[in-house]
C-alpha cells in the first residue's frame, strides 16, 4: 500500500471536490514534515463535514461513485478503500469526537493549510500529533511515539515543546495528568 506525494494529493482533491471537509489528523503529518515523498500508512481524516457519523450515506456515495470499497473503522465511522490513479490502494479513515475519542476543537481550528501540488488541505501539526497519541495511549500509539521521539533526537523531526505543552492544556482536565506522565515516561519535556 505504498503511495506517492501526488497520490495524496490526488486523494485529498478528490474527497474535496465530493465535498469532504476536514483535518488529517493521523501519521500522514509526521511523514510530511520529515520530507517524505513516499507513504505506507493509511489516511485519517478528522471529518469536520459532512459527519461520517450521521452522514454514512454520503461517504457510501463516494465510494459507489469512485468504485471504491467501504467499511467501518473501529468506532464505526466510515473506513474507504480508495484506488489511486498509480494502481496502488489507501485506506482513508474519517473521525468526529466519539466516546472516547477526542480532537480538542481548537487543534482543529488551528490546523495550518499545506499545499500539496495543486492541493490544499489542513494537516494538525506534529505536537498536536503527539499529544492526541499519548491520551489514545494503546500499544501501537506508544510504539509511534518512539519512532517520533527517535527522529526528534537523531534531529530530522523538530517540535516546538511551546505548543506541546499548550496542546496538553487542551486535553479534559481528568486526562490531563495521564497524558503527561505517558509524554514524559517517552522522553517529552511537558
Amino acid at each position: 500500500m505504498a503511495y506517492t506525494l501526488s497520490d495524496l494529493a490526488w486523494l485529498l482533491s478528490k474527497l474535496q471536490e465530493h465535498g469532504v471537509k476536514g483535518v488529517v489528523i493521523g501519521s500522514t503529518v509526521i511523514d510530511l514534515e520529515l520530507r517524505r515523498k513516499k507513504f505506507e500508512d493509511d489516511i485519517d481524516i478528522f471529518a469536520l463535514e459532512p459527519s461520517p457519523l450521521i452522514e454514512e450515506d454520503f461517504y457510501r456515495g463516494i465510494a459507489e461513485s469512485e468504485g471504491w470499497d467501504m467499511s467501518f473503522t473501529a468506532l464505526g465511522t466510515p473506513k474507504l478503500v480508495a484506488k489511486l490513479p498509480s494502481g496502488e490502494e489507501v485506506i482513508v479513515e474519517f473521525y468526529e469526537n466519539i466516546h472516547d475519542f477526542y480532537v480538542p476543537p481548537e487543534v482543529l481550528e488551528e490546523a495550518p493549510k499545506k499545499r500539496i501540488g495543486k492541493t490544499e488541505y489542513r494537516f494538525i501539526r506534529p505536537e498536536d500529533y503527539i499529544v492526541l497519541k499519548a491520551k489514545a495511549a494503546r500499544e501501537a500509539d506508544i510504539e509511534d511515539l518512539r519512532i517520533v521521539r527517535e527522529y526528534i533526537e537523531e534531529g530530522k523531526l523538530r517540535i516546538d515543546e511551546r505548543r506541546l505543552r499548550r496542546v496538553v492544556e487542551l486535553v479534559p482536565e481528568e486526562e490531563r495528568g495521564f497524558v503527561v506522565n505517558k509524554l514524559r515516561e517517552l522522553g517529552f519535556r511537558v
